[in-house]
């Protein structure tokens, strides 16, 4: 089954077309942040819903401790540890490319959508607090990754830091060169793949 999974996770990422969008800024919100507020919501929600769907699909319990999913008395093998915490980072890059390869399909000449950049700048966010505010935190997603695999908690960092400032780019950049979206789809793809190999 994992060689199953990894060999569509691989191909979804690698071999998608890649995907960027024209310069968009906070100032083309204007009087539409119902929209890019909604945008940042189901980004979140999609991390949320990321960990739910593994940690059950594992038959874990899952419960909520202050903000943070927790999985009550689990006795996790490490690479469950891994796919489970993972799984919202891995969440928030599926549908991140989702929004950018449909914005490029469909609207590429125009800038993206407010609720659609609300939703990839959700998953730039939740980067940017896991890097900072949560790295070290025992109930977080980096503390747990790294116990699980026994690499330091700045270089598990680092591979959901580099896909965060690449569609920092890809949403926000003037002219953006192609390599950024590929790029950014095989530091993913190349991440996934460890995870569900592992």
């Amino acid at each position: 089954m994992k060689k199953q999974i990894l060999i569509y996770l691989f191909l979804t990422l690698t071999f998608a077309i890649p995907a960027n969008a024209q310069e968009w800024s906070f100032s083309d919100i204007n009087k539409d942040w119902g929209r890019f507020l909604l945008g940042v919501a189901g980004g979140i929600a999609v991390h949320e819903i990321g960990h739910v769907v593994i940690a059950k699909s594992k038959g874990y319990d899952v419960s909520l401790k202050g903000t943070s999913i927790i999985y009550p008395n689990a006795k996790m093998s490490d690479s469950d540890a891994l796919e489970v915490s993972s799984s919202g980072f891995q969440a928030q890059w599926i549908a991140s490319e989702i929004v950018f390869l449909k914005h490029r399909l469909h609207n590429p000449e125009k800038k993206m959508s407010n609720i659609s950049a609300g939703m990839v700048l959700s998953h730039i966010a939740i980067s940017a607090v896991y890097l900072t505010f949560l790295k070290n935190h025992s109930d977080g997603d980096i503390y747990m990754m790294s116990e699980s695999t026994g690499i330091s908690r700045n270089v598990v960092a680092l591979s959901t830091a580099i896909p965060a400032l690449l569609d920092t780019w890809r949403l926000m950049g003037k002219n953006v060169p192609e390599w950024v979206p590929t790029v950014s789809l095989l530091s993913k793809g190349i991440t996934m793949t460890y995870i569900w190999t592992f």
